[in-house]
This record gives C-alpha cells, structure tokens and sequence, in this order.
C-alpha cells in the first residue's frame, strides 16, 4: 500500500518509535515496530475502537488493571512438554503473569457496556485460580519451595535445622578452646562449599586436626574444617541431597499438573501482550491530543484543526504553538493545489494529510477536531523532495520523473496522491508544461489528491479544470513572515522577491532581478499577493465585526435578564406592599375592637362586629382568589387566541351566538363588527367562529 521510504520520508517510523517506548513488554514492543499502514478496514477499525476506548478511560483518569507482568513465552513453551520441569523462579513468573490477567479478564468481563471491543478480547477466556492456588501452595515469594509443600520436605528441613545447630555448637566448643592458644587469625572462620572451616596460622597447622580446604594467596593461612565437625557437616550434606531430590519431585508433580494449562496460559499471554500494544498506543494518543474522527465509505476528507504530531510535540516543548491545517477534499473537489512562498508550510501540510492517513490506516488516533471525517485509501502515493530535512536531498529532476511515472501508472478512484513541488529540477517553462499535463491526468483518474506547486500555468489550469481548486500558503507582507495557514479558494504568490528581501538579499539586486522578470508574471505574483493580502484583512474585519455582534447580543441578554430580574422585584415589593397594607387595616380593626372589649362596652355587640369584620375579610380574599384565577385563565386564554386573531377573523363574544368581524386589533382590545354595530371586547372574551 505505501513503500517503507516514503513511511520514513513521512516521519511514521520516528513515530512508531514513540510508541514502542510505551510499550512495557518485548512481545508488545515488536508488534509496535511491525505497525503498517493497512487496507484491512475490519482490522483497523478494531484497532481504532480499541485504542480509542482506552484513551478515554485514561483521559478521565479512570480505572484500568495495572499491565505491569512477567513475560512468559519461555516457561509456557518448557510447561507445553510432557515431563518438563520448571525453576521456582519460573513458577513464580507464572503465577504473577496469571493473577495479572486473572484480573483483567475479570475487569473486562465486567465492562461490557462500557468497553464492548476491549471486553471482546477476553470474551473466549476465564480466569484461572487453580494455576495461582497450586503454585503458592508450593513456592513463595522469595522463589523457594516451602517446606509444607511435602511432610517429607518438612521432616528433611527439620533434620537439617538440627544437625546444623549441632555442627554450630561444635564448632564453637572447639573453637573457644583453641582460640587462647594463639593459633588463629584475627578472622577466625570462613565458608567453603558451604562448611565452616578455621582460620589457621600456617606454622601450627599441625596443631589442628581436620580437612583442608584452601590456603590464602600469600601462604600464610591455611583453612582447615576441624575434624570436630566433619562428621556432622557429612550428615548435613546428605540430607541437603535429599532435599534437593524432594525439592525437584515436587516440582515436576506441580509442572505436571500445570501441563493441561499450558494454552490457557499462551492465551494469557497474548491478551496481555495485546493490552500492553493498546495502551502504549492510548497513551501516545492522549500525548498528541488525539482523537477519533467521523469514518465514511464516500471518499470524503474533511480534515479540521489538524496538527502534525511530531511538530506539535515539538513545538509544545519550545511553549510554540502549532497553527491547525483545514481542508476538504471529495468526488466533487478532488485535488488541491497548494501555492505559496518557500518555507511558508506547502510541504508540512502534505506531510501532515500523509501521515495522518498512515497512522489512521494504522489503527492510531489523530490529532484532528473530533467532527473531522476521514476515508480509507488502497493506496497512498507519495512524492515528497524535502528540502527542510538535513536527513534528504533534492531529488534529481530524472528521479522526479521516475516517481511521477511510477505514480501515474497506479492512480485510481481509491488513491491519495501527495506530490511536492511536482515537475520542479529542470527549465521552469518546460517542467510546468509536464506539471500541467500531470495535473490534467491526475484529475481525470479521479483521485483524490494535494500538490504544491510554483508554476503559474498550474495554478491557472487548476482554476479552469473541474474537480480541481486552487489554495494558498498565506504571507503577511507588512512582516514580510508566513502565516502557515492554508486558504483554499485562490492561488498564492511565491512572494520569492519578499522572501529575499526577508533573508537580507541585497535591496538593488532585487530590483534588478524585477527589471528581468516578464513583465505580466510579476504583475500576476504582485495580484495575488494584494489579493490574499485584502482577503486577510477581510477575514479579520469579518472576525472583529462578528466579535462585535457577539459581544452585542450578550449585553442585549444581559440586559433583558436584569430588567426581568428587576421587573420580578418590583411586582414582588408591590404585592408585599399591598400585603402590609391589608395586614395594617385588619390590625387597626382588630386594635379597635380590642379597646371596646377592654372598655367593657356592649360585648355581645363587640363579638357580633368581630365575626362580621372576620367573615368579611374572608371573602375579600376569596374574591381576590377568584379574580387571580380569572386573571391567569383570560392570560392563558389571551396567549392562545391572539396567534390566531387577524383583521377579517370571524368571532363570537363568549357564550354569545351573533358572529361578527374583526376591524381592528389594538394591543389586547378587539374592534368587531356585528351587522351595524360595532364593538370593543377584550380577546380572554372571544372564541372564534370556525
């Protein structure tokens, strides 16, 4: 699909590069460096989901299983065979790597819902305790086998214990007994194959009774086991035989019954190794803020907010920012032609459309704006002489040639041709002629396709050939820097006399060169330059008008919402006004006929007022109830007829049977018609007629 030059022309490898040191195993790490861009959609989507699930759970700072394990291809081959038997230090990596995945199937398997294609690769497998009991029932955690393993391990172990305390006690008797008669070094014991041997002074070697073991380098002590303790260290070493022989029994009766888990455990393995891949390339994921984007099957890219991510890598270590590339390219606009200065960003936003292609057909996320929409390819054709790269030279104009052929001959509908600074390295009048033919052939193949060019017999083709438009590398000319942004819609100037007077050129040599050039190319490089340089400023005339309107539209609401807030405090403060008032007048009425009921005036008569002034308080309030609800059901029935209400309506007033005709409608007032008479009603008391 892609030749393995153009992936490292791209950049892929120094990418794949980043993922690999993510990767925590060796197995994880080569399937890292065999990653490929592929046509195998099933397979890459697979891949995308599955890193895309687990980038998200990181991004959240959510819970996933540790995947930090033992690699274990080496102990699984050596348990696959009938009567193998492994180290202890063996079965432990066994153990650790199957509680590690013991855990991750557990957690996938309960993560359905939540992670559907991470919770597939486990689907097929259990969890295995048997493997984890039976090996820690044996080996512990420093890798011996304990001594419960066997009553016979015990019972050897006790025996050793014991004659070893015997042989100490010996050994120390003997020598507190020597010791005063000056035959010793001042370091009086050492080990040899695992005895304990006497520090003897050369000249009284004849003194001690026992086995030679060594002698120092310069003659002058001689190591000597004591004859004391031979007998019991013989002892010792025999049991020690039998410990071994129990050790090694025990063992192959464990390998023996962890040989029918030998698959189970190849597949552990490979889930693991598989966890490992994904999150190394999750990881890398989230380290270019990538994500993943819309996938069609019509051949449309619309890629936005796109960013190389090794640039922006870069960049964000120097505190830079990255400027994000935009474009679109479809069935209806298939080919971009990209114009514009030298060091201006032609050749980034090939490199970043092609490599954000491989790594998507790699089954990577890319650092694009999530609604981006990207399609597969069958092939990817690259022709990029980078000049930026110390790394690559120029291509001659011949290998120019010869890639172009090469790129020709494959072209279809299910392509994407990348090609910079095509039918450059020869006589510009000559090679934009072959640049126009190529252009023409390329659009008629109906592939989709980017190249950059500075021939304005291109550009000026590009304008006239339908499914191809022309785009620009924009130049600020007052700074005389480039923008790196991309404008699609019109060609753009090489600007090559500014970009020479940027780089100090001399200033009379350049006006000379201008003397030279023909006259009607330099006034169409002069155009295009005033014409993206008034697009620029129209563009941000348009963006500071539309800032304006923005910032309009938030005062207006702003606005609105403290005068409702307002208006809501002022109806509020009025009706607690009107409560005080009515509180005020009932607590007058009610001071008052407390003075006459303190006055000992006619009581009966003072009881009779009280009832009357509480009976009539209660229905001025249940008339104030009444009339709230009349209000609230003639605002209801107000805020459903006036939609309706028009000059010419038919209505009848309420429960009436006349129909007449609407005149006029002035705010919540409806002048209507009846016959000869008219009349003024209010709309809570009109039905229509229909």
């Amino acid at each position: 699909m892609i030749e393995e030059k153009t992936l490292e022309l791209l950049q892929f490898n120094e990418l794949i590069t980043s993922i690999v040191n993510n990767c925590y195993t060796q197995g994880a790490k080569a399937q890292a460096r065999a990653l490929r861009p592929s046509v195998n959609r099933a397979l890459v989507l697979k891949r995308l989901h599955e890193t895309n699930e687990l980038a998200l759970v990181l991004r959240a700072s959510g819970y996933f299983p540790d995947l930090e394990f033992e690699e274990i291809d080496k102990e699984v081959s050596l348990l696959n065979l009938q009567g193998a038997m492994l180290s202890e230090v063996q079965l432990l990596k066994l153990c650790r790597t199957t509680e590690v995945a013991n855990t991750h199937i557990r957690f996938l398997k309960g993560k359905r819902q939540i992670l559907p294609v991470l919770s597939e690769l486990a689907a097929h497998l259990d969890d295995n305790t048997f493997i984890t009991t039976e090996i820690n029932r044996i080996v512990d955690n420093e890798g011996s086998v304990k001594s419960s393993a066997s009553r016979e391990l015990a019972k050897i172990r006790k025996q050793i214990s014991e004659k070893r305390r015997e042989s100490d006690k010996r050994f120390y008797n003997y020598i507190n007994d020597i010791r005063k008669l000056g035959f010793l070094r001042e370091n009086e014991e050492s080990y040899f194959n695992g005895r304990r041997t006497l520090a003897v002074l050369v000249e009284h070697k004849a003194e001690i009774t026992g086995f030679v073991h060594s002698k120092s380098e310069s003659g002058k002590t001689i190591f000597i086991e004591p004859s004391a303790t031979i007998g019991v260290n013989n002892e010792v070493a025999e049991l020690e035989i039998d410990e071994h022989r129990e050790v090694n029994r025990i063992l192959r009766e464990l390998c023996e019954a962890l040989h029918p888990y030998a698959s189970q455990l190849r597949h552990f393995s490979d889930l693991l190794e598989a966890l490992d891949f994904i999150k190394a390339r999750a990881l890398y994921a989230i380290r270019i803020d990538a994500v993943l984007p819309e996938l069609n099957e019509e051949g449309h890219l619309a890629i936005h907010e796109a960013r190389h991510p090794l640039l922006y890598l870069q960049n964000k270590q120097l505190q830079k920012k990255t400027v994000p590339l935009q474009l679109q390219l479809s069935p209806k606009q298939r080919l971009i032609v990209i114009s514009g200065p030298n060091a201006g960003g032609k050749s980034i936003s090939l490199k970043t459309v092609g490599l954000l292609q491989c790594m998507l057909q790699s089954g990577l996320l890319v650092p694009v704006k999530a609604t981006s929409q990207f399609c597969f390819f069958e092939k990817i054709l690259v022709d990029i002489g980078d000049t930026q790269s110390i790394e690559n030279e120029l291509s001659t104009y011949s290998a120019k040639l010869k890639s172009m052929i090469g790129i020709l001959d494959q072209i279809n509908d299910t392509s994407l041709v990348l090609m910079d600074e095509f039918g450059s390295g020869t006589d510009p009048e000559l090679g934009g002629a072959i640049a126009e033919t190529v252009l023409e052939s390329l659009v008629e193949s109906k592939t989709l396709g980017i190249i950059t060019t500075h021939f304005t017999n291109v550009k000026i083709r590009a304008e006239k050939l339908e499914g191809a438009i022309n785009a620009s590398m924009l130049f600020d000319v007052e700074s005389l820097e480039p923008l790196y942004l991309l404008s699609i819609g019109e060609p753009g100037s090489s600007y090559t006399f500014e970009v020479a007077e940027r780089i100090g050129f001399p200033k009379y040599l350049i006006e000379r060169a201008k003397q030279r050039v023909n006259k009607e190319n330099l006034k169409l490089s002069t155009l295009l330059g005033e014409v993206q340089t008034q697009k620029a400023k129209l563009n941000e005339a348009l963006e500071k008008n539309e800032h304006e309107a923005f910032l309009k539209r938030m005062a207006k609401e702003k606005y609105d919402t403290l005068f409702q807030t307002w208006q809501t405090k002022i109806d509020k403060e009025r009706e607690r006004k009107i409560e005080l008032a009515r509180l005020a007048d009932f607590g007058l009425k009610y001071m008052r006929l407390m003075d006459d009921w303190n006055e000992k005036k006619d009581r009966k008569l003072v009881i009779e007022r009280f009832i009357a002034g509480i009976t009539a308080e209660t229905r001025k309030q249940e008339d104030l109830r009444k009339q709230k609800k009349m209000d609230s059901y003639a605002e209801k029935k107000i805020e459903r007829i006036k939609p309706k209400l028009k000059v010419g309506s038919k209505v009848k007033i309420l429960n009436g049977t006349e129909i007449g005709v609407v005149e006029e409608i002035k705010d919540e007032k409806v002048f209507i018609k009846f016959g000869l008479m008219k009349m003024t009603v209010g709309m809570e008391n009109l039905v229509l007629a229909d």
